[in-house]
């Protein structure tokens, strides 16, 4: 359909004005039609750039662009690439380019960096989704086989090395005349790097003959700034003469990696191998890439450079410099320069336009996508947005494709063929599981287009695009799901299942659906040196009943920290049996197989393999499940105009492997262990039964959320009551067992020997007195900055007749910690022990437990000195540093209704069980009016 100017131009003032609540939101003064990413009717830009130098039609025989190999079963030639996985799945073959949408650039009139959308609601647009794919989609996506690329850095690591070829750490090894040099190729840029460097054309590359067996390498051992995660890229340059198989090895803290790269394809740009734990100051031997010349092909192999990690920005200026933040928050039209696509991509508005950068951004996004897309290649595009009103009235999900009106509601689809299928494959999945999981009348929106930038073919003429808006960030019931980690699972499962779909439909071959991860999985030692690793099968992805996307396999990843994995065991059965040496500790995860692709792993659990004839003394219990929004940290962003939004990391709120931390407790004293989730427990897998030690924990917990079940706290009842010892640990277990059942206190009363106490909680403890942790000084707690999830609101014990009080909050009158004996010894803690930030701390106070049931023969010997407060401590969500004060009937405290108080109930000031009762009836009745309130 032709459109007039006039037409084009009223449709231009309309979303201007449909755009407004947008803009008003935006951190400049700009078009507010430019904010909603729309196109002006009359905007010109820059063709895109012509095909890539030495691109050939892709081939249906050629294999992916990454493939891992599994060493002792060969090439896995169907796999995708995925962090820790190597498996194929469903969408093996395709190419998935994903966008989160907005991030930080230059803003000439705030004369500072600044994010394309504000603090909304606590929900910062251009973080949230970034957040999203990374931690969620991107990983399903590659577990399901597929290669992604993202137009953002995807790795949220602000720390980074990059090593090009020739530079210090860089070697190669083998007979001189197989190395050659060719131009062009990555090379070090200025600092901040300007808008016309191209940084794939700064250097050169070399390149190395092949042979069928290895005779010549490269290695690249960059210096790991600090111990962590890091995203692992390479890069060369593509030709036909390249191989398809170029031989990459990742050296890292947990074994070796093998990859398989298609060099004909994806060159001069940053190609993702996986993600993998580095310890800072490691030998090359597990700190480093290595290329070989092994392939099945005659070619070379390009060796260029090698990045580990985020890092921060490079692009910048004299005036504002690079952004010095996480590379992964910079916007597209700074990753994709940092990424060698040339101007014509980065900058369709010219390269000294500073001003339109924000607009060039938007447009960046799919130009990349069109650059790196190759003929031949099944690919779509995807971004993930979340949406504003006029009023924060509107609520729901959308998604549209490219057609010429404004964003007005209607339907006039001109874009790319296929996009129209895609998205809607995507809303019916977001329907289907929004709807059942997180709200019943959760409203999806039917199909819309609009000229978008981010889907118009002027930019991406090659494959279907589709934007979708999740959720409305200026309302707030929608924004409060938005920092809700369980709905960014939810959404982007649907998004992986929409997509999956899509693909099935278009080539006409069933739908196969990943599993989901294992739940109850349990280690432990079954004599003679062997250790069993068991599960239980997961439930349907779509909550189906029989399961229908069953899993047919299962792959055992083991670590030696339960922070550095290998590759993995494949099996078919819910169990593993293998050997392991006497003093061994080893942890383990689960992830679940079938021909859609590998889950997520499953929480950690671990063991330590006893002396030749003894049996495990401690059986670990991880009943930590809590992960929600009230988790979440907060940053403070002022200096942007952002206030303090709140940021999704999961790795501070719960990434499933804090059992780690107790493992490594018990194990520092030598003692032997099992380890469990609680699921596992209920499912019978194991018992405490024969064990001399349980250390069962809940971690951060929440005085309106589930304290141990009634099964549980029966079954610790007997355990100790029969002579067992336990150490229980969570934060606010007490609070939430008196305010859950407040006419019955006995289990805390006649086990734990503590109530909840009005008081200040803090972040260090203290051993107290001469009892149990007499040499426990100034210990810090974490919160979510120290390498583990925070610890919360922690509770503050009243001991009972009977009990000991043996740790407190450094600097008040507070109890952390009482130990008591009904049967056998209880160590029961109001903080989490895995919050306990030093090892040697933790292995010093499970070490003083361990010697008083009579595990140790002597107690360990006590850590030296107090801890400081960290500069950057965050108090948030503690109590006052005023001495802690008793609850009376007249004198609850005004947090009290705060979810995240450091009190949980009071009772009264003594140990009079009537008052504590009568207490804790108030208590109850005024949480339940605030959840009453809350709800409506």
């Amino acid at each position: 359909m032709a459109h007039s100017h006039s037409y084009r131009a009223t449709a231009w003032a309309l979303a201007s004005l449909l755009c407004w609540p947008l803009a008003a939101r935006a951190q400049e003064d700009e078009s507010s039609a430019h904010a909603c990413g729309l196109e002006p009717p009359d905007a010109v830009y820059v063709p895109l750039p012509g095909p890539r130098p030495g691109e050939t039609p892709r081939q249906a025989s050629e294999p992916p662009l990454v493939r891992r190999e599994h060493r002792a079963q060969g090439v896995a030639p169907l796999s995708g690439q995925p962090q820790t996985r190597i498996r194929a799945g469903a969408l093996t073959g395709k190419t998935i380019y994903l966008s989160p949408g907005h991030g930080f650039y230059r803003s000439s009139p705030l004369g500072r960096w600044a994010t394309q959308r504000g603090n909304t609601n606590g929900v910062v647009e251009d973080l949230v989704s970034l957040e999203t794919l990374d931690q969620y989609l991107m990983p399903m996506l590659m577990g399901a086989g597929a290669t992604v690329i993202p137009v953002r850095e995807p790795d949220l690591n602000p720390r980074g090395a990059l090593l090009d070829n020739g530079g210090a750490g860089y070697s190669e090894t083998g007979p001189a005349e197989l190395f050659s040099t060719v131009s062009p190729g990555w090379g070090v840029p200025p600092t901040p790097m300007g808008n016309a460097v191209e940084p794939f054309k700064l250097g050169d590359a070399r390149l190395l003959i092949t042979a069928p067996t290895a005779t010549a390498s490269a290695t690249w051992a960059p210096q790991v700034p600090a111990d962590g995660a890091y995203h692992v890229y390479v890069s060369y340059g593509a030709d036909p003469s390249r191989v398809t198989d170029a031989h990459y090895v990742v050296r890292h803290a947990g074994g070796e990696s093998h990859f398989r790269v298609n060099q004909r394809r994806h060159g001069g740009t940053w190609i993702l191998l996986g993600r993998f734990f580095f310890k800072a100051g490691a030998s090359p031997a597990t700190a480093s890439v290595v290329a070989y010349n092994d392939s099945a092909e005659s070619g070379t192999v390009s060796l260029d450079a090698v990045r580990l990690g985020g890092g921060t920005g490079d692009v910048g200026d004299a005036a504002l410099g690079a952004l010095q933040r996480p590379r992964a928050e910079e916007c597209a039209r700074y990753h994709t320069q940092f990424s060698g696509a040339p101007p014509e991509v980065f900058a369709p508005s010219g390269i000294n336009a500073l001003s339109n950068e924000r607009n060039d951004d938007v447009s960046a996004r799919p130009r990349f996508a069109a650059w790196l897309h190759e003929e031949g290649e099944d690919a779509v595009y995807v971004a993930w947005h979340t949406n504003a009103s006029s009023n924060g009235s509107a609520r729901g999900t959308e998604a549209y494709v490219y057609g010429p009106n404004p964003v007005d509601g209607t339907y006039n689809f001109t874009g790319v063929e296929g996009s129209q299928r895609l998205a809607q494959s995507l809303l019916d999945e977001l329907k289907t599981d929004l709807q059942r999981e997180v709200e019943p009348t959760w409203r999806v929106r039917n199909l819309r287009s609009a000229n978008l930038g981010e889907v118009n073919p002027r930019h991406n003429p090659e494959f279907p695009s589709v934007l979708m808006e999740v959720a409305y960030h200026d309302n707030a019931q929608d924004a409060a799901w938005l920092k809700e980690p369980a709905f960014r699972r939810i959404a982007a499962r649907a998004f992986l299942h929409g997509i999956i779909k899509y693909f099935a439909a278009e080539d006409g071959v069933p739908v196969h659906l990943p599993p989901e991860a294992p739940t109850a999985v349990a280690a432990r030692h079954v004599g003679g040196g062997q250790v069993e690793v068991k599960w239980v099968e997961p439930l349907d992805p779509k909550g189906r009943v029989p399961v229908v996307d069953v899993a047919t396999g299962y792959r055992v990843y083991q670590s030696e920290d339960g922070l550095a994995w290998d590759e993995g065991t494949d099996t078919t059965s819910l169990s593993l049996t293998l050997p392991l040496a006497e003093g061994t500790t080893r942890y383990f995860r689960v992830a679940a197989l079938n021909p859609g692709g590998e889950s997520f792993p499953s929480d950690v659990v671990g063991v330590r393999v006893p002396e030749a004839g003894g049996v495990p003394a401690v059986l670990v219990v991880n009943a930590f499940r809590r992960l929600d929004a009230t988790m979440v940290l907060t940053e403070e962003l002022s200096a942007y105009d952002l206030g303090s939004p709140s940021r999704v990391f999961l790795d501070a709120m719960n990434d499933g492997t804090a059992l780690r931390r107790h493992g490594d407790a018990v194990a520092r004293n030598a003692v032997s262990f099992d380890g469990a989730t609680s699921e596992a427990i209920a499912a019978g897998l194991l018992t405490p039964v024969g064990y001399r030690v349980l250390d069962w924990f809940s971690g951060r917990g929440q005085l309106q959320g589930p304290g141990p079940t009634a099964a549980e706290r029966e079954m610790m009842r007997s355990f100790v009551l029969g002579g067992g010892h336990l150490l229980l640990s969570g934060s606010q277990i007490v609070s939430a067992l008196a305010a859950e059942n407040p006419g019955d206190v006995s289990f805390l009363t006649g086990i734990l020997g503590a109530l909840p106490r009005c008081g200040v909680s803090g972040l260090r403890v203290s051993g107290l007195g001469e009892g149990l942790l007499p040499g426990l000084a100034g210990s810090l707690l974490d919160d979510g900055r120290r390498g583990s999830s925070s610890v919360g609101a922690t509770d503050v014990l009243l001991p009972l007749a009977g009990a000991t009080p043996v740790l407190g909050y450094s600097g008040t009158n507070s109890v952390a910690g009482v130990l008591s004996s009904p049967g056998g010894q209880v160590l029961f803690l109001g903080v989490p022990f895995e919050g306990i930030v030093t090892p040697e701390r933790r292995a010093y106070l499970m070490g003083a437990f361990l010697a008083r049931a009579g595990i140790l023969a002597t107690p360990p010997t006590p850590p030296s000195g107090e801890e400081a407060l960290p500069p950057d401590v965050d108090t948030s969500g503690l109590g006052s540093t005023a001495e802690a004060y008793p609850c009376s009937l007249e004198n609850l405290p005004s947090s009290y209704e705060s979810e995240e108080s450091g009190c949980g109930c009071g009772a009264g000031g003594g140990t009079a069980p009537l008052a504590g009762l009568l207490l804790l009836r108030l208590v109850q009745r005024r949480r339940m009016r605030h959840s009453a309130r809350t709800e409506r």
